[in-house]
């Protein structure tokens, strides 16, 4: 693992050839290691595009390893707080392929806005969430962008977030979130409990390799995904060259955030799962609790 470790620290000083030579050299070292394997392969060949420019890629990593059971969990306790609220207007940041919110919107929701940078995965999305009597309005756009054009009369029974807001701008996120606190009764949001750690610090760039090592391991049946998705992704967060895809924080810090935005919180955990723990917030504006 050292070796990785080493090559991933190279990446963090932006020292793209080093990196390179070191994954190389791990891999003769250590054959064994998924990582140094998939580092060497992607380094060593010319730049992938975007994480969601292939969607196909992202799908084959969601339909597959430990995100079987982590969506099944995240369906099945979202249905249960659809049930619970059933909400007439419903908003799904970040939808990806609609999947989430086709799984749990039930008879009672009469519109759902389904927001999502991606084209490809939108239009998956509006496909998969169709039905007779349910108006689906289609936004291709970030939620920083959305909200700050929305109607200030434009609000939402329901709005839901999974695996979505890591990827949106840390600077952005109070502004919207303070928008979404009089616009919605309720808020949820699944997100990955990640340790506190300083980005391309040497405790970082650890959990890096350690992780991506054992999540590496679920896809060996799936080289598409380890090429096109995981390693952009590990990559961007360290290279400062590269473009980076997430952003992401402990839920402690999405509970603060939220709190000062104008909401009360509580949590639960959904799922172990290898890259960290999906935990969901439940967050509801002061004023109506």
């Amino acid at each position: 693992m050292t070796e990785a470790v080493d090559a991933l620290s190279a990446l963090a000083r932006g020292e793209w050839e080093t990196a390179s030579a070191t994954a190389r050299r791990a891999v003769a070292e250590r054959p064994e290691s998924r990582l140094a394997r998939a580092l060497a392969e992607y380094l060593n060949g010319l730049p992938s595009p975007g994480v969601y420019d292939e969607p196909s890629a992202f799908e084959a990593f969601i339909d597959n390893g430990g995100n079987v059971g982590l969506y099944q969990r995240t369906i099945h306790r979202l249905r249960a707080i659809h049930a619970e609220t059933r909400p007439r207007a419903v908003l799904d940041i970040g939808c990806g392929d609609g999947r989430v919110t086709a799984g749990v919107v039930g008879a009672w929701t009469t519109r759902v806005d389904l927001l999502e940078p991606s084209a490809d995965l939108l239009a998956r999305a509006i496909g998969a969430v169709a039905r007779p009597g349910l108006v689906v309005i289609a936004h291709r756009s970030n939620v920083a962008a959305y909200l700050a054009d929305a109607d200030d009369d434009t609000t939402w029974d329901l709005v839901q977030a999974t695996f979505a807001l890591h990827t949106t701008e840390p600077a952005d996120r109070f502004t919207w979130l303070r928008s979404l606190a009089r616009r919605t009764a309720r808020l949820v949001v699944v997100e990955f409990d990640v340790p506190a750690l300083a980005d391309r610090s040497p405790e970082h760039v650890s959990y890096l390799a350690d992780r991506y090592e054992h999540g590496i391991g679920e896809y060996d049946d799936h080289p598409e995904v380890v090429a096109k998705f995981l390693m952009p992704v590990l990559v961007g967060q360290l290279d400062p060259s590269r473009s980076r895809y997430t952003f992401e924080q402990p839920i402690d810090r999405w509970t603060q955030l939220l709190r000062d935005a104008g909401f009360t919180t509580s949590t639960e955990p959904i799922d172990r799962y290898w890259w960290a723990n999906a935990t969901l917030i439940s967050a509801t504006p002061a004023a109506t609790t």
